[in-house]
């Protein structure tokens, strides 16, 4: 039993790891502090499926206008260009809104036509 006491090395109870020579030239040193995460700046809303809904449903020429601005702000977004991002952003919206406006009246009109027209009628 002495012999297997003898051939365990004990280490005293440190706070310390125990020191072991290593070669550390070739060991990657980290910092003592964590590295700042880099800022991503917000992302502007690019009101992409509303443009896509509007070029489709309501009016295609102020859609498709619409469509290509919320590439523009896609684009601005990635290159982290937020002041052109959110002048498209505005521009975009503005022309969904007309479409969407556009849309609607046209509708009106011809389901106006449509129910109170005289010559369809039967009398």
């Amino acid at each position: 039993m002495a012999e297997l006491l003898k051939s365990i090395e004990l280490q005293p109870i440190t706070s310390q790891p125990p020191n072991y020579d290593l070669d550390v030239s070739s060991q990657h040193v980290s910092p003592g502090y964590p590295e700042l995460p880099t800022i991503v700046p917000r992302q502007v809303t690019d009101y992409l499926p509303l443009s896509l809904f509007t070029m489709v449903y309501c009016c295609f020429p102020i859609g498709l206008f619409a469509f290509l601005y919320s590439m523009r702000v896609r684009e601005a977004n990635l290159l982290g260009d937020q002041t052109r991002a959110q002048r498209a952003s505005r521009i975009v919206c503005v022309l969904n809104t007309l479409a969407i406006t556009f849309g609607l009246i046209t509708l009106l009109a011809v389901l106006l036509l449509v129910f109170l027209n005289p010559a369809g009628s039967d009398d």
